[in-house]
């Protein structure tokens, strides 16, 4: 961990952190982590109880099959790490696994190719233990229209059917990556509370992936929690600089004030260094999102001061220093996610 305070610490011990959106849990962490460390040490030293890791994504498009193998490879990782993984289906198996000083794993996706317009592979998956599902990506599909799409269409007829479906097994609702119209038209149409698992705020910093206050406002009627994305070109227009912490914590405040503090998560989408996985991941990304990254390069990629695994401390440590109380700050690590979980999985 930061040197960050015993108060933050302190704090961070007694909460379920929960990182809502992160991938690249099998890549190798660069070498200044030092030998004989996976990420998931790393995240456990970091003070991290649970994450929602992205098995497959749409970025290319994933089939049902492929999803199938995916998450085989997260139960091979539960039986390969016994000791320090647990793979999380319920808000109860989170808690087990702070008990046990474990990571608690959730398969989530970014994209819902996989279902192949098949309403039945919906449950076999959540059977499955596929728990987060982002309903389109940044193209469209034949759920909805994604964030880049310039003509957003709304939500489609199979993607109501869709919606209908999750909520009747329990399989949790994302809407990061989708439209504005097809994100509202998805709150509109679950009976359940949804997330935004990686997405800031528009109205503070206006990129095409943070969401607006309209979208938070009916995010929070429903019960739900967008998980603020410390992404440096998500938190702040300008990118003379590389923005801070405090820049993130602005997106928590304007989310506070705008609807309170029960509805703010965090989902980092993960941090990297620019090893070599990261710079061809880069690469290919901008294939289909042009100058995504902008001008912060693979040090920078998260705001300065939350931009690496052992930095949960020093977010809390920035917290208390803006006025926000133990509790809240409990509810922002995961506390608030975790009620979100138990409303949508833990189903009588």
């Amino acid at each position: 961990m930061s040197n960050a305070s015993a108060g933050a610490a302190r704090i961070l011990k007694e909460s379920c952190a929960i990182d809502s959106l992160f991938h690249g849990l099998f890549t190798d962490p660069p070498f200044e982590c030092g030998p004989d460390h996976s990420i998931v040490d790393i995240l456990l030293e970091g003070g991290v109880t649970a994450i929602s890791t992205t098995i497959v994504d749409d970025n290319y498009p994933c089939n049902f099959t492929e999803c199938c193998k995916a998450i085989h490879q997260y139960y091979l990782l539960e039986e390969t790490l016994p000791e320090k993984v647990i793979v999380a289906t319920s808000a109860a198996d989170i808690l087990r696994a702070k008990a046990e000083g474990k990571l608690a794993v959730i398969m989530s996706t970014q994209g819902a190719f996989c279902f192949e317009q098949d309403l039945r592979y919906i449950s076999l998956l959540n059977r499955l233990g596929l728990k987060i599902v982002q309903l389109t990506y940044n193209q469209q599909s034949f759920i909805g229209s994604g964030a880049f799409v310039s003509d957003d269409t709304g939500l489609s007829r199979f993607g109501e059917q869709c919606i209908y479906e999750m909520n009747r097994v329990g399989m949790l609702i994302d809407l990061s990556h989708a439209g504005r119209r097809t994100s509202l038209d998805a709150i509109a149409a679950s009976a359940d509370p949804v997330i935004f698992s990686h997405s800031s705020c528009y109205d503070v910093a206006k990129h095409t992936r943070n969401a607006n206050d309209e979208q938070i406002r009916a995010l929070a009627a429903k019960g739900g929690v967008i998980g603020l994305c410390p992404h440096s070109v998500m938190c702040d227009e300008d990118q003379s600089s590389w923005p801070t912490v405090d820049r993130f914590i602005d997106h928590i405040a304007h989310v506070a004030d705008l609807v309170g503090i029960d509805h703010v998560g965090i989902g980092t989408d993960r941090w990297k260094r620019p090893t070599l996985d990261y710079l061809m991941g880069r690469v290919e990304f901008e294939r289909t999102c042009p100058n995504w990254f902008g001008r912060f390069n693979g040090y920078q990629k998260h705001v300065q001061g939350f931009n690496y695994f052992d930095e949960w401390d020093n977010l809390v440590d920035h917290l208390l220093a803006r006025g926000f109380g133990g509790e809240d700050i409990k509810k922002v690590l995961g506390g608030n996610l975790l009620r979100v979980f138990r409303n949508v999985w833990d189903k009588e």
